[in-house]
């Protein structure tokens, strides 16, 4: 991962698709120690949360995320008791302040042994105590799989990516996070040169993929995508290189201000 070391930058190198192959397949690429966080949004897909939840070593719901997996759960396996259908994909944690959290699914997790707690602080949100939780929980963890929307209310989603950097940027440095949301998977890149893997042939990510100036203006140049640009200024209100294409198996963005790069990913 970049990190500033002694006022210098250095290079980074990503790949996007490592936690959507499955994790026994020859030359997945997923090393170190995972962490999943399930957030209070539908889940897009069960074959898409078995792969994070295979790649991870801890898994929690965030507050009402305890609901939405559950839901999964039981939609998926509509002939086994609901007993049975949670068992594949127990939570080792369920944390929040807990007011989104359903007294019939908080019933059923407890009678199942997960353990359930609560933190009260009104002034964070139940993603920021999730991370909390999860590095206090794992202190060896080097990458935060959040699976999660933002496709829902225009507040939420802003508001999540905005986590995302407080989380990586302010809080975390040393912890990768990667959002998976409904059709998308989702990272800040630091500033310097990150390379990003996208093998296509794969079969995980699409073509399609956006450059995202959100958290300040920002100077990208690119390489591997169809319309590359150099030294080229790019701000929320200005220029921004959305629905850009890939064109080669790996890709270089160098920039001097975070951004969020985002790729469309294969819907299952």
């Amino acid at each position: 991962m970049s990190e500033h070391v002694n006022g210098h930058i250095s290079n980074d190198e990503l790949w996007p698709t490592k936690f959507l192959a499955e994790h026994n397949e020859p030359g997945n690429l997923a090393v170190g120690c995972a962490a999943l966080v399930i957030l209070n949004s539908a889940i897009e897909g069960y074959e898409l949360f078995q792969r994070l939840h295979d790649h991870a070593s801890f898994r929690l719901c965030a507050d009402g995320g305890a609901d939405r997996l559950s839901r999964l759960l039981k939609n998926e396996f509509p002939e086994a008791k609901w007993s049975e259908a949670l068992n594949f994909a127990l939570p080792d944690l369920i944390h929040g302040d807990l007011d989104s959290l359903s007294g019939e699914v908080r019933e059923q997790y407890e009678d199942l042994g997960v353990e359930i707690s609560k933190d009260p602080d009104q002034y964070s949100t139940d993603f920021g105590k999730a991370i909390k939780k999860v590095v206090e929980r794992l202190p060896d963890v080097t990458d935060v799989l959040v699976l999660g929307s933002i496709g829902g209310r225009v507040d939420q989603g802003i508001g999540l990516l905005g986590e995302l950097y407080r989380e990586q940027i302010v809080r975390h440095s040393g912890i990768r996070f990667w959002l998976f949301s409904e059709a998308s998977v989702s990272m800040i890149l630091l500033p310097g040169t990150t390379v990003i893997h996208t093998p296509l042939k794969q079969g995980l990510i699409r073509r399609n993929i956006g450059i995202l100036p959100l958290y300040g203006p920002a100077m990208i140049t690119t390489e591997g995508l169809e319309w590359d640009v150099e030294d080229w200024p790019t701000e929320l209100g200005g220029q921004m290189s959305t629905s850009n294409h890939i064109v080669a198996d790996e890709i270089k963005v160098t920039t001097d201000k975070e951004v969020l790069f985002t790729v469309e990913r294969v819907v299952t």
